[in-house]
């Protein structure tokens, strides 16, 4: 087994694709890394029964009832990583999840490594979660607007309140919580922040 899918061992992946032989090699090759198989899903309503136990998803886009991205949009408010399973093109992933990382089809198992170590590395705790020098800042900012842009549904209010978590999140760093993971931290204080100024965060 290559080294970098050693975190995937335990780990529980939701599956929702609808094409039965890729769904297929995609279990078989969890399984094989000692990874727990929810589903293959091959549908919306189907994906959605795994939710509760899922500890990381690969979602093709298109599936049988529509498109996957109502599953991601619950992946993300999870705090459940997820990689998107496609043969289109980026410009068919809604810009909220652009930092999302993807598998092509066909799908290349050396791209499969490189892909699911880089994205799920993170959801296995390390011995030192809260380290930002572990966090990948440039997806963890990315997570941030996307939730503050469900949070708000106005994108200007929504980035105003990524702003005011961020300048919030330098003057209590040293106050930090040594057990919860930055990326949590900064989701609590953005709801901390939404809750203490209310909606109207245009001013």
């Amino acid at each position: 087994m290559d080294d970098r899918l050693s975190t995937l061992a335990g780990m529980r992946i939701l599956i929702a694709e609808d094409e039965f032989l890729l769904a297929d090699d995609l279990a078989q090759f969890f399984a094989s890394v000692g990874a727990t198989v929810l589903g293959p899903a091959s549908d919306v309503a189907e994906a959605r029964v795994h939710l509760d136990h899922a500890d990381a998803a690969v979602l093709d886009i298109n599936l049988k009832d529509g498109t996957v991205f109502p599953i991601a949009d619950e992946l993300f408010l999870r705090g459940v990583p997820f990689v998107f399973f496609s043969g289109m093109d980026a410009g068919s992933v809604p810009e909220r999840f652009r930092f999302v990382g993807s598998l092509p089809k066909p799908v290349s198992w050396t791209r499969v490594i490189e892909v699911l170590a880089t994205e799920f590395g993170g959801a296995v705790q390390t011995e030192d979660p809260f380290s930002v020098s572990r966090q990948d800042m440039v997806v963890v900012l990315p997570k941030l607007r996307l939730s503050a842009r469900l949070m708000l549904g106005d994108a200007l209010a929504a980035d105003r309140l990524v702003e005011k978590t961020l300048e919030r999140a330098v003057s209590e760093f040293r106050a930090r919580p040594h057990d919860v993971p930055t990326s949590k931290w900064l989701t609590h204080l953005m709801e901390t922040t939404l809750a203490d100024g209310g909606r109207n965060l245009m001013n």
